[in-house]
């Protein structure tokens, strides 16, 4: 309907530059580069949580690492061949105890990977801080990548943190644990996973 009315009012009054404006993307956009460009023949990514966060959600680095084997599948199905299932990533964890003192790289020779994804989650709540009738998701973690057949590991280390909702916590009449936690963990996994490649965001400051 607007690209009607502009273009008859451009005939009627001769204002050619109503036409470019209506069709003008408003809202402008900016590239954002991939921090580190992830390619792997086959992938395996190793989650690991401390007792505390295992104490309250123990199916939590299998719940995590499902969704960012989605996201991986998404956005870099081209660059990342294989992945190994997150189900035997977690089983070898619980039948290699000492699994957290090896390094990377062993880790990822032990499942005949290339490449190393490993997600160290430190913080990972859904109760609005000092509250006890607030949902709000958080999560911080620490993301590292190792080559089995680099000199040096990792080759990539960053930080993530999240928050879901990010505007405003939401009351535990409004919605369930379950969702506000589907919702943070794809959160999570789309921001972790958004390290690897380029895409677009809004310019803040741009016109309405």
């Amino acid at each position: 309907m607007l690209l009607v009315l502009a273009a008859l009012a451009a005939s009627a009054g001769g204002c050619q530059w109503l036409i470019p404006w209506a069709i003008a993307d408003r809202h402008p956009k900016e590239n954002v580069k991939a921090e580190y460009n992830l390619e792997a023949e086959r992938l395996v990514i190793v989650p690991y949580a401390g007792t505390e966060i295992l104490f309250n959600d123990p199916m939590v680095p299998l719940e995590v690492s499902k969704d960012i084997v989605n996201q991986i599948g998404l956005h870099l199905k081209s660059r990342v061949k294989t992945m190994v299932h997150p189900v035997a990533v977690v089983q070898w964890q619980e039948s290699t105890l000492e699994w957290p003192n090896m390094a990377l790289v062993d880790i990822a020779k032990a499942f005949q990977a290339d490449t190393l994804l490993y997600v160290e989650l430190e913080r990972y709540t859904m109760i609005e801080e000092r509250s006890a009738n607030l949902f709000r998701g958080r999560v911080r973690a620490r993301i590292q990548v190792a080559k089995a057949d680099s000199p040096r590991n990792p080759v990539y280390d960053t930080t993530v943190e999240i928050v879901f909702p990010e505007d405003q916590p939401v009351g535990v009449i409004g919605t369930s644990e379950r969702v506000i936690r589907a919702h943070t963990n794809l959160a999570f996994a789309e921001a972790v996973v958004k390290k690897f490649y380029e895409y677009q965001v809004e310019i803040k400051g741009g016109k309405p």
